[in-house]
């Protein structure tokens, strides 16, 4: 556990969440960003857009969590913060693996829905054992646990293409950050108090 008045994760989490969270304004397909899409979305219907930001852009809604859960210091309140992105994602995961039943042309789709039901299950699994036994889970575990479901599902999309065409810069950076996030996000044992 960090010391009492100390964040609850480590400075660098908070440049990494940032980082992801730029990710949104960074090419996706071709020049375009989701920050443009939800722009062109939004000028048009702005419920929409709100939409599309809690699904499309849950992975970097889950960056901006994390950068800000790195300046808390009450445990519980930056893992609520965290928790909530990092639930919309996995429902998105969910959903676009249900997409994929459907679409037999898309290369690799058996891991992806595979990954997702594995990554959705242990979530639900892990949420449920630590309110079980009253240790809810805490804004370390969460990140790591972002950091890993972002790195499967960012690397899946390299895989893959938009309209014949490659996803972009912002798939790159959010997988880096990911990554990061997931291998240097200390566990809560590795952070004892002096």
């Amino acid at each position: 556990m960090a010391a009492p008045g100390t964040p609850v994760l480590p400075r660098h989490s908070a440049a990494l969440g940032l980082t992801l969270f730029a990710a949104i304004a960074l090419p996706i397909v071709g020049d375009d960003s989701v920050l443009d899409w939800l722009l062109h979305i939004g000028a048009r219907d702005p419920v929409a857009a709100l939409f599309g930001l809690f699904t499309f852009g849950a992975p970097f809604l889950f960056g901006l969590a994390v950068a800000v859960a790195s300046v808390l210091r009450d445990r519980g309140r930056a893992a609520q913060v965290i928790q909530i992105p990092l639930s919309l994602t996995h429902a998105v995961l969910v959903l676009h693996a249900i997409a994929l039943v459907q679409a037999p042309s898309v290369p690799l789709r058996l891991s992806f829905i595979g990954f997702a039901a594995v990554a959705g299950a242990y979530y639900l699994y892990a949420r449920a054992d630590a309110d079980a036994a009253d240790r809810p889970l805490g804004p370390r575990w969460l990140t790591r646990w972002g950091g890993v479901v972002l790195t499967g599902a960012t690397f899946w999309l390299h895989f893959q293409t938009f309209g014949q065409r490659p996803f972009g810069l912002a798939v790159h950076v959010a997988l880096a950050a990911a990554f990061l996030l997931a291998a240097t996000t200390p566990r809560d044992a590795d952070l004892q108090a002096d």
